[in-house]
């Protein structure tokens, strides 16, 4: 379903033409910048009393002249859709929101049925969306209790969340099972489950495969120094805070339909949010998948060198300690990970864009959504400026979100090992 409308914009006065396209979403806030002033247009659609259509506006009004129907000429022209990226152009009847986003998933597929079926995953995918978003609250306070510690009351409203029998256990490998199944549950739409699947099945193996003495001392300076049970709360305190950006990920979630598939790529925007509101967020994944990096590092040189601090020699030299290593910066950590058992995604770090943002070397265009950015920016002379829309960022940003949780679960394998073989081994002899 589709609605045209006039609006007109409250500070300069332009009419602009609208099409907006209908999610599945209850509320769906929807803003684009003014195509001649450049302000921030919000419309936002209420469909909890469908069939009709609630309408709601800040910073533009209906024009009360042309509220409704088709567009004459002369006006700007956007196309809005909440979960869709969004072409640029004109007006052209037909050429809705939904349509062009099925006609890039058809010339991705095998044929329309293969087509079809994407699209009817991707709706449920969405649903599911829907519905932690509305429990997104929910979430961050049962992640607030994992993190406290009454872990009996987390173990009660987790399994109320989960819908499921409460385990009562209050063993650590119980209360971070039942942490897990939260995660699973509640961030599924944010993450690609054969990834999690695989490094879940291959962490087990790897570590059966090392020197069993070598690895239990690795595992005891990560708790001796707490960097592991202080990287495993910053971690999952991260995971609440992609519910801010459920919006404009929508859009960037469509594309993993199409934006491995070589196809030319065309001028499109979200038709949400701000990206001044997200850039925090994308600077503290990578801080975190920085830290997490260790632990890879780690286990690499285990199966490589049968020690945790044995790196191989680079340009002569090699580094003396895994704590050398953390104290690296994240650009100069991968060349220290030889022949890496992890595959890191490239698709992940862009260190240029993330060192804009710790030091706020950014500026953002809200019309063109055009993000400009400046790596080296703060010096005497003029910086060189790097540029990216934002439908690109929240590619990013995914990306980053999915890398972390990935490497959780490497966290997650390096835990039950704890747990499950070396406290018992050493409670065992004594030691």
């Amino acid at each position: 379903m589709n609605t045209n409308m006039v609006v007109t914009c409250s500070t300069c006065e332009q009419d602009i033409d609208c099409r907006i396209g209908y999610s599945n979403r209850t509320v769906q806030p929807l803003s684009f910048g003014c195509p001649v002033c450049g302000s921030l247009l919000e419309i936002t659609l209420d469909i909890s009393c469908a069939p009709q259509s609630g309408f709601s506006f800040k910073g533009c009004q209906p024009c009360e002249d042309r509220a409704q129907g088709s567009f004459g000429s002369g006006n700007p022209f956007v196309n809005l859709h909440l979960d869709f990226p969004v072409r640029e152009g004109g007006y052209r009847m037909g050429e809705t929101p939904y349509l062009m986003a099925f006609e890039e998933v058809e010339k991705n597929s095998e044929d329309h049925v293969v087509a079809q079926r994407k699209m009817h995953d991707f709706t449920m995918k969405l649903d599911i969306l829907n519905e932690m978003h509305e429990k997104a609250d929910e979430v961050r306070r049962l992640i607030n209790l994992y993190s406290g510690k009454n872990k009996q009351l987390f173990q009660l409203r987790a399994s109320q969340f989960l819908e499921k029998p409460e385990n009562k256990s209050l063993l650590p490998q119980d209360v971070n099972a039942t942490l897990y199944l939260v995660i699973a549950k509640a961030f599924f739409p944010f993450t690609v489950f054969g990834q999690g699947k695989e490094i879940s099945s291959a962490m087990p193996r790897l570590m059966n495969g090392l020197d069993q003495d070598k690895l239990d001392e690795f595992v005891l300076s990560l708790e001796q120094s707490s960097f592991l049970p202080t990287l495993h709360r910053d971690c999952i305190k991260l995971y609440p805070r992609i519910f801010y950006a459920e919006l404009p990920l929508r859009p960037a979630l469509f594309l993993d339909m199409t934006r491995h598939a070589g196809t030319e790529k065309v001028a499109t925007k979200i038709s949400s949010q701000d990206f001044l509101t997200l850039k925090d967020l994308y600077k503290d994944i990578i801080e975190v998948v920085n830290r997490q990096l260790v632990l890879v590092a780690g286990l690499n040189n285990l199966q490589h060198r049968g020690g945790a601090d044995s790196f191989k020699a680079i340009d002569g030299g090699s580094l003396s300690s895994l704590r050398k290593f953390s104290e690296k910066t994240l650009s100069n950590k991968f060349k220290y990970l030889d022949d890496c058992w992890f595959n890191l995604s490239g698709e992940v770090f862009n260190l240029g864009l993330r060192n804009a943002i710790a030091h706020n070397n950014i500026d953002y265009d809200v019309s063109s959504q055009v993000i400009t950015y400046y790596p080296e920016g703060g010096r005497l002379e003029e910086p060189i400026a790097r540029k990216m829309v934002f439908l690109d960022f929240m590619q990013l940003l995914l990306d980053s979100f999915r890398e972390m949780h990935n490497l959780n679960h490497v966290m997650k394998s390096i835990l039950y090992y704890k747990y499950l073989v070396y406290d018992r081994r050493y409670s065992s002899s004594g030691d």
